[in-house]
C-alpha cells in the first residue's frame, strides 16, 4: 500500500513537470513571435542606374593633332653613330624643322625649333653630333660651335678643339637632307712678320652667340671663332700698348679677316680680327708722340698698381699719368692715359690749367677745350664720349690746395652696372688711381 501510494506521487510529479515544459515553450514561441511582428522592416538599398556623360565633341585642332601622334614617325632605328666635329654643315635654310622626338618626325605639333632659330641658322655652323639610320631616311642630332672664356695659356686647352662633342637634345632630330655641308674656313697666308699694336679692347663681353656671327673684338683667340668645335678667348686688356708681329692672315667663309699675333721673341698672343683695334706699323709710346718733350724738359709718369683678376676688378689693363716739366721745375704738359686706354692732354700755364684735348685710343683728336672758369667756381669738368659710347671726363681745378686734374672713364654711372677707372693728379706731382666694376643694383 505504501509502495502504491510512492508511485502514484512520482506519477503526478512527472505529469506536472512535462505541463510546466510545456506551457513555457509556447509562451516563449509567442514572445519571439510578437517581437517579430514589432520589429521594423529594414528597406533595402536599391542602385539607380546613373546615365554615362557624353564626351564633348572634339575640335578640329583636336581631331588634326590626334590623327598627327598616330603616326610612327621614321619607324624603326637601323642603326646609330656619332658624328665628327671635323666637318661642319649649315641649315639648308629658314624653313627646315627640328623635332623633339624621332615618333613625332613630320608632326607639326612637336617642332622643337625652326630654321630661323637665330643660335644654329647660316651663316653659323653647327656638327652632327649622332646620326640615326631609319627606315624612312637619316636623322641627326646637331652641336653648334663653341666658344669658352678661358684664363689660362692656349696650350692648356688645345687638347680640347676637337673634343667635347655632345648633341643638344633641347634643339631636337633633323633630318641629314636639311644639312648643307660646309668648311670651316676659305683661305690662310702666311706673312712676313708685319708690325702691328693693339689701341683698344671693348668693355663689354658680347654673348656666343654674338661672337659666332663676328664680334669678336674683344679677345684674342687659340683658333679663328667658327673655324673649329672650339675656341678658346682671353681678354685683350692686358695687350694694349704692345708690339706684335702678324705672321699668317686667314679668311673666314664669311668673308672676315683674321690675324695670327706673336711677339718679337715668338710667343703666340692669338688671333686677332684684322678691324681698327689693330693699327698696322711700329709701336711708339703715346706719350712720347702726344706730348712731345724737348730735350731740355723732364719727363715723369705714375703708372697705377698691377691689378690681379677678379669678380670686382674687371680688366688688368692700368691707368697712368706722364707730365712734363721745364728746367724750372715748373708743369707745362701732363697725358692721362685710362684703364680704357683713352689719351687725355692737359695743357698748362703757370700751373693752371690752359686746355684739354680728347683723343681716341688710335691718338686721332677729336675735341680741344679752352679751359675757363666760371666766377665764383674753382673746378670746371670737361667730357666727351669715346669710341664705345662711353663718357671720359677731366676735371681741372684753379684754387684747389691738393688737387690739380682729376679723370674718370668707363661705363655710364647711371647704368645698373658698369666699370669705371679714375685718377688723380696733385699739385706735389704724386698721382692716385682707382678702377673696378660697380653696381647700382639692390641686391
Amino acid at each position: 500500500m505504501r509502495k502504491r501510494r510512492i508511485w502514484w506521487v512520482l506519477g503526478i510529479s512527472l505529469i506536472g513537470l512535462g505541463l510546466l515544459i510545456g506551457i513555457g515553450t509556447v509562451w516563449a514561441r509567442q514572445i519571439a513571435t510578437t517581437a517579430t511582428v514589432t520589429a521594423p522592416k529594414r528597406k533595402k538599398h536599391v542602385k539607380v542606374a546613373t546615365k554615362p556623360a557624353k564626351p564633348k565633341p572634339l575640335t578640329a585642332a583636336q581631331k588634326r593633332r590626334r590623327a598627327a601622334d598616330r603616326t610612327d614617325g621614321v619607324g624603326k632605328v637601323l642603326a646609330t653613330w656619332a658624328g665628327n666635329s671635323r666637318v661642319p654643315y649649315q641649315l639648308a635654310n629658314d624653313h627646315v624643322k627640328l623635332y623633339d622626338s624621332l615618333k613625332h618626325v613630320n608632326n607639326r605639333y612637336h617642332v622643337t625649333v625652326d630654321g630661323d632659330e637665330e643660335e644654329i641658322s647660316a651663316p653659323i655652323k653647327v656638327v652632327i653630333a649622332k646620326l640615326f639610320d631609319t627606315e624612312k631616311g637619316t636623322y641627326c642630332l646637331i652641336q653648334n660651335v663653341r666658344h669658352v672664356a678661358v684664363n689660362r695659356p692656349f696650350k692648356d686647352y688645345t687638347k680640347q678643339t676637337w673634343t667635347n662633342l655632345k648633341p643638344n637634345y633641347d634643339w631636337g632630330y633633323i633630318a641629314l637632307k636639311d644639312l648643307r655641308r660646309t668648311t670651316y674656313q676659305r683661305s690662310v697666308t702666311t706673312l712676313p712678320k708685319v708690325p702691328y699694336y693693339l689701341t683698344s679692347f671693348e668693355g663689354k663681353n658680347p654673348s656666343n652667340l654674338a661672337m659666332n656671327l663676328g664680334n669678336t673684338i674683344v679677345h684674342a683667340w687659340s683658333n679663328v671663332p667658327g673655324t673649329v668645335f672650339r675656341a678658346f678667348a682671353h681678354d685683350t686688356d692686358t695687350l694694349l700698348n704692345q708690339q706684335f708681329y702678324a705672321v699668317k692672315r686667314l679668311v673666314r667663309t664669311d668673308g672676315r679677316r683674321y690675324l695670327l699675333l706673336k711677339t718679337a721673341s715668338s710667343r703666340t698672343i692669338g688671333w686677332l680680327p684684322e678691324e681698327s683695334q689693330l693699327v698696322q706699323g711700329q709701336y711708339h709710346d703715346p706719350a712720347t708722340v702726344l706730348l712731345r718733350p724737348k730735350s731740355t724738359e723732364t719727363v715723369t709718369q705714375a703708372v697705377q698698381h698691377p691689378i690681379k683678376r677678379t669678380e670686382s676688378s674687371g680688366y688688368l689693363s692700368r691707368s697712368r699719368v706722364t707730365w712734363v716739366t721745364d728746367r724750372q721745375h715748373q708743369l707745362k704738359r701732363a697725358l692721362i692715359l685710362t684703364a680704357m686706354n683713352t689719351p687725355i692732354k692737359v695743357t698748362f700755364r703757370a700751373g693752371q690749367a690752359q686746355q684739354v684735348a680728347f683723343y681716341q685710343p688710335n691718338r686721332r683728336r677729336n675735341r680741344v677745350i679752352k679751359v675757363h672758369f666760371k666766377k665764383q667756381s674753382n673746378q670746371r669738368t670737361y667730357d666727351r664720349e669715346n669710341e664705345y659710347g662711353d663718357a671720359g671726363s677731366v676735371t681741372v681745378y684753379r684754387n684747389h690746395k691738393r688737387r690739380l686734374v682729376s679723370f674718370s672713364d668707363g661705363d655710364d654711372p647711371t647704368d645698373e652696372e658698369g666699370y669705371t677707372a679714375s685718377g688723380v693728379l696733385y699739385r706735389n706731382r704724386t698721382a692716385t688711381f682707382k678702377s673696378g666694376i660697380w653696381s647700382n643694383q639692390d641686391d
